[in-house]
């Protein structure tokens, strides 16, 4: 508790430092002690897990300040901890081109994102959760409506701020219904309590908190907030909400949702099939981007999608009554969960990185980057292998336990189960396809393609460097010694399965299984150890056996020399899987003609985007239209509203002349 504390203090002084100290000064100090932050948070987590029998408390539950780290929290306060620290590290380097006048204001709201975040996984009381929710969404929107230099920033935070308040107000009324039954904001007893509500009324409390929650991490159709979001912050700090901060709803969905014990059979297949269809949805949507933030950002969606398809199992194992299914699911959904987190944070560092050499974050406008930024392009290739679910990196290893949760289907006995389960490992299958599809766009054209634009300049920070490489480190630590990982988060997967599943995932390491017997097995470790083997071999064999020398000449190309047009763009190279998947993208195609030039330019509409809420929105907007026409601002015309309204309220009860 006291890790916590100082975790929770540093994070409020770099608010304070990043606020008041002027210049640069007060930028470099608010990353650092967000640093130092995420180390306290990594020492809560661990010490945590070390001791996953005591649960411990502070605070009096009637002031409603009550903390608590249990084991799930520490779970969620050691990936916080991680991205805070990757973050804090880089963000002590200079200032980023997308950030405000001195950079003082992103330092500050990463803080706020941090502190939000913490305080929303320690609470122990209902209030103060809502509480941690509601500052997490204004940390958001100071973030992005005023720490970044993008055009589009104040529509963006406006945005984000209406789809939080949704979900927030989702999360309220779920959550203040559950205190009611319980007698108490007391976390615990108020997951307790869904168990003493009528069958429906805990179903409605349950799908109002997995569409807040979801919202959070954009759970399709509520992701419309990610991409326009991420763009809008800068990319140190789009970093921490994306690595860090978005985790804050997985870890809502896995205390209030998946541990109750009200959870029906139907509420799992419907988040397989939502985690599915956003899994599907949001690659499709990031392999038509072009621009970086934009693309990571979608990601996010396709990331979150597979990891609440893993919830999805784990909640019809509970409802089942399989608590070696529910433990799988948890943890194919944990570890998916690091893997996403520290992939994530380490792109957009490196795409801040990019940003600041060439100015721009458009794929189009980039190339050449192998060798003006050699480091940079080696941490975007790790992390789009990663994101891509390459072996022996994180997200493969999260990927393949997803897939083997989906695979267990036929131990259910239950008809819509199977097909259920079937149906998304088959759609998470082509996502992971198309991931392959996005990244190797994003490398290829982005890092390895020709230089398209000359200007260019070099950032030399030991400080990024330092940021970068602990990320990039964090990736193939977290998928070469996943088996470590899962003994080391065991306490809180047990904990919820009420069985030892983890035991039976990893009794036979370094080989990580499904929790039953005889299915399949993977070593990440040994995997890893192959590939370098492979590696070595052939970096021996280009030694002994040189390549006779060549003749250069320049490449044909319809009778030109090669130039830097004649390649591939962003567009171009994603062009099969946009015609394939348009019912989803919506391509829309602008072919000007003028003065012999031929122009062209495409862009996509994402079905479940703002047009789709709009038309949900405007019979509101035609009430609040009418409501609005009556307000004149008259006196005469409101007293006269209240004389109608006075008579009418009479004449339908009588009764009221007798008070």
């Amino acid at each position: 508790m006291i890790a916590l504390f100082v975790a929770l203090a540093l994070s409020a002084l770099g608010i304070l430092v990043a606020v008041v100290v002027p210049r640069g000064v007060g930028r470099s100090g608010g990353f650092a002690l967000l640093g130092f932050a995420g180390i306290g948070a990594i020492a809560a987590a661990v010490s945590g897990l070390s001791s996953p029998a005591a649960s411990i408390t502070f605070g009096p539950p009637d002031a409603h300040v009550a903390l608590r780290i249990d084991a799930l929290a520490a779970v969620f306060f050691g990936i916080l901890g991680l991205v805070a620290l990757a973050v804090g590290l880089y963000g002590i380097g200079p200032r980023s081109y997308d950030e405000r006048r001195t950079g003082r204001t992103a330092a500050a709201s990463a803080c706020a994102v941090l502190l939000a975040s913490l305080i929303a996984c320690a609470a122990n009381d209902v209030l103060l959760f809502i509480f941690a929710w509601e500052l997490l969404a204004l940390a958001f929107y100071w973030a992005i409506a005023f720490s970044g230099t993008d055009a589009d920033a104040s529509s963006a935070a406006y945005i984000t701020i209406v789809v939080t308040h949704v979900a927030g107000a989702c999360i309220v009324g779920g959550l203040l219904f559950l205190a009611h039954a319980a007698r108490t904001f007391d976390v615990t007893m108020v997951i307790a309590s869904a168990a003493s509500v009528s069958a429906p009324a805990a179903g409605i409390v349950l799908v109002l908190l997995l569409i807040g929650f979801g919202a959070k991490f954009g759970m399709l159709p509520m992701q419309v907030w990610l991409p326009r979001g991420y763009s809008a912050a800068p990319s140190v700090v789009a970093a921490l909400m994306a690595g860090g901060a978005l985790n804050v709803g997985f870890y809502g969905l896995t205390r209030f949702v998946v541990a109750s014990p009200a959870a029906p059979l139907w509420l799992g297949i419907l988040a397989i099939a939502l985690g599915a269809l956003s899994a599907l949805f949001g690659i499709t949507w990031a392999s038509a981007q072009l621009d970086l933030r934009r693309l990571a950002a979608y990601s996010s969606v396709e990331n979150g999608g597979i990891i609440l398809a893993a919830f999805g199992v784990a909640i019809s194992g509970a409802a089942l009554h399989q608590p070696m299914l529910l433990g799988f699911g948890v943890a194919a959904a944990f570890i998916q969960i690091a893997a996403h987190a520290v992939a994530k944070t380490t792109l957009f560092l490196a795409i801040s990185s990019i940003g600041d050499a060439r100015s721009t974050t458009l794929l189009d406008a980039l190339g050449g980057l192998s060798r003006t930024l050699p480091f940079v392009t080696v941490i975007t290739l790790l992390c789009g292998m990663s994101l891509a679910a390459l072996p022996p990196l994180a997200g493969f290893v999260g990927e393949w336990l997803v897939l083997e949760a989906l695979m267990q289907a036929f131990r259910t006995g239950n008809i819509a189960c199977e097909v259920a389960f079937a149906l998304a490992g088959a759609t998470i299958g082509i996502a992971a396809g198309l991931a392959v599809v996005t990244f190797t766009k994003l490398v290829g054209i982005g890092m390895l393609g020709a230089e398209r634009k000359a200007e260019h300049r070099r950032i030399v920070s030991l400080w990024r460097v330092a940021g970068l490489a602990f990320g990039a480190l964090s990736i193939i630590v977290v998928g070469v010694f996943a088996a470590s990982l899962l003994h080391l988060i065991g306490p809180s997967i047990d904990g919820l399965a009420g069985a030892l599943a983890t035991q039976a995932m990893i009794g036979t390491a370094p080989l990580i299984q499904p929790t039953f017997d005889g299915f399949s097995s993977i070593s990440p470790s040994g995997l890893g150890l192959v590939l370098l083997g492979f590696l070595a071999f052939f970096w021996i064999l280009a030694k002994l056996f040189r390549r006779p020398h060549g003749r250069h000449a320049a490449t044909w190309t319809s009778g030109e020399p090669f130039r830097a047009w004649t390649q591939y763009t962003g567009t171009g190279y994603a062009n099969p899987t946009r015609v394939i998947f348009d019912a989803a993208n919506r391509t829309v195609r602008d072919i000007h003609v003028a003065g012999g030039r031929i122009s062209y330019a495409s862009f996509v509409r994402p079905f479940f985007d703002l047009p789709f809420y709009e038309r949900l929105a405007s019979p509101f907007m035609r009430l609040g239209a009418l409501v609005r026409a009556t307000q004149s601002g008259v006196i005469a015309a409101y007293l006269s509203y209240i004389l109608i309204f006075t008579i009418i309220l009479l004449m339908l009860f009588p009764s009221i002349r007798h008070w």
